[in-house]
């Protein structure tokens, strides 16, 4: 078994996260959206060099597929995708237990870390260019337990959906 995991996440990155909300719930009938406004890393690096970068994210399920919206603030990756006219899928993910051997796997492959984070114990995210041009990103998250939770308390309210309800929060 590979230490990468599974595919879990198609991620989109987006000008405006209230107007990929509308669309993603109006339009391809994926809700509700558990919108997080403002994400600060503990300590992260874009393209080699120490930056803490600041995006806003929304995150739901389509069954098994969760799918996450990214409106960058500031420079980082996301920033770099919309400004050279990107569209569509940004990366996927796969959520991993061990992320330093995961890391290495990627590496292994040919992946070049090009972006990542820590948010606090046990949590941390690094995105990988597995092309060289940057046509296919692949994000390794490593989750804490209290963050598994409410990934699985996204999918429910995802298989629970009224079809209507366009965001929810979670009580934490």
């Amino acid at each position: 078994m590979s230490e990468t995991g599974v595919l879990n996440q198609m991620a989109f990155v987006v000008p405006n996260i209230e107007e990929a909300i509308d669309f993603w719930t109006g339009t391809m009938g994926v809700g509700p959206f558990f919108v997080f406004p403002d994400l600060h890393a503990e300590r992260a690096d874009y393209r080699g060099q120490d930056l803490i970068y600041k995006f806003g994210a929304a995150i739901a399920y389509s069954g098994d597929l969760n799918v996450e919206l990214i409106e960058p603030r500031g420079p980082s990756i996301f920033d770099d995708f919309l400004k050279a006219g990107g569209k569509g899928v940004h990366h996927t993910c796969r959520f991993v237990d061990d992320m330093e051997s995961a890391q290495a796997e990627l590496e292994a492959r040919g992946g070049k870390r090009i972006q990542g984070a820590t948010f606090g114990p046990g949590s941390e995210i690094a995105y990988f260019d597995m092309t060289g041009d940057e046509s296919v990103i692949l994000e390794l998250a490593q989750l804490p337990p209290e963050s598994q939770g409410l990934f699985e308390a996204v999918k429910a309210a995802g298989a629970n959906w009224d079809g209507k309800t366009k965001t929810m929060s979670l009580a934490m």
